[in-house]
């Protein structure tokens, strides 16, 4: 009877005992989820303030006038094509005024293009960069203007700039009455010698060369000399010079002896397909016999000639001598004569000769 009440006893305290440790385990699961619950009510909460506190920031950027990244790239695209729609109409409206107010086509378009040289030719414009490899003459727009016998006067600040002034004359100028002409102010003249016929290429020697030489250096003119030449290679081109060479020697030439390089307004002219390379042969072949004679070499042409015809960088080492009528100065580089008119007048010429100015002390 005894043993009984002990087993039962024994089971009881067992069963107890059972009962306390799914107790104890219940209570451990529940805080557990309670602590999880807690966890999970501050992480939402701290995610709200995380939310609200956002939110805020960008209703205060907003506000003070920010964007956000899309909404920033969509305003530089509308800001972008009302630039371009803005500068569209003020190039339309520059355009406008300034063929309303005469200017020809081919100024404006130039006026668009600063930094490059624009050439019309055969109805094409063509675009040259310009080079900082070369010098530039620095003249301003405001550093020359006609003076009252027609001439081009140097107004600018640079002392150590003379002007002299000068005509180049052909058997076109007809009689010119010498005197006269150096009574009128003229320092300097070039006379041509010759040329070559643009189709045939004769050499021809001016009607007029001795009697305008002897003319002008017998009334106190310097005088210069130039050659129209159409040669096509280095042969023609010697050809040419020495019948110069052969022609002044008399003569005391202190201005340089110069090769005229201009393209023939005919599509039967032999130099019709030359390159630029070929025209360059030309010009130093010309120009270095020229040197070597004990002359000053110079190259004369248009803005045509100094980039169509020829690369100005090539012709460089030689003196330039350009023609370009009006100012300002349509040509950034160096030069030391220019040509700024074929429709001057100076008394003891009858009828236009070309006007020139020179800024080099020779």
């Amino acid at each position: 009877m005894s043993n009984n009440s002990q087993d039962t006893r024994e089971r009881i305290g067992v069963r107890n005992t059972h009962n306390i440790v799914s107790i104890i385990f219940l209570s451990l699961v529940a805080l557990l989820a309670l602590s999880f619950s807690i966890m999970l009510l501050i992480k939402n909460a701290s995610l709200k303030r995380e939310e609200e506190a956002v939110k805020s920031e960008l209703d205060a950027l907003n506000s003070e006038g920010y964007y956000t990244t899309t909404e920033a790239e969509r305003l530089v695209e509308t800001a972008k094509h009302e630039a371009e729609i803005e500068t569209t109409n003020s190039i339309k409206e520059m355009i406008q005024s300034k063929l309303e107010a005469g200017e020809g086509t081919t100024s404006t378009i130039r006026s668009l293009f600063p930094d490059q040289m624009v050439v019309a030719s055969s109805g094409r414009y063509y675009f040259f960069p310009i080079l900082d490899s070369i010098e530039h003459h620095g003249f301003t727009e405001s550093d020359f203007e006609v003076g009252d016998d027609g001439f081009l006067e140097y107004v600018g600040e640079d002392s150590s700039i003379h002007v002299k002034k000068g005509i180049d004359v052909s058997r076109f100028q007809g009689k010119i009455d010498w005197e006269k002409v150096a009574a009128a102010g003229i320092d300097f003249a070039f006379i041509r010698v010759g040329l070559r016929g643009t189709t045939e290429g004769k050499i021809l020697v001016d009607d007029y060369f001795e009697t305008n030489i002897k003319g002008a250096t017998e009334n106190g003119i310097d005088v210069g000399v130039y050659f129209y030449s159409q040669a096509l290679n280095e042969a023609e081109a010697l050809d040419e010079i020495q019948l110069v060479l052969d022609s002044i020697e008399p003569y005391d030439v202190k201005y340089p002896v110069v090769i005229d390089v201009e393209s023939a307004d005919s599509d039967n002219a032999r130099t019709v397909d030359m390159t630029s390379d070929q025209y360059e042969t030309v010009v130093k072949t010309f120009c270095d016999t020229v040197r070597s004679a004990g002359y000053i070499p110079m190259v004369y042409g248009n803005v045509k000639s100094f980039t169509l015809l020829m690369d100005a960088k090539d012709v460089d080492d030689y003196g330039i001598w350009i023609a370009y009528y009006g100012t300002p100065l349509y040509y950034p580089y160096h030069f030391d004569v220019w040509q700024f008119t074929s429709s001057g007048r100076v008394d003891g010429i009858d009828g236009s000769v070309d006007l020139d100015i020179c800024i080099t002390d020779y």
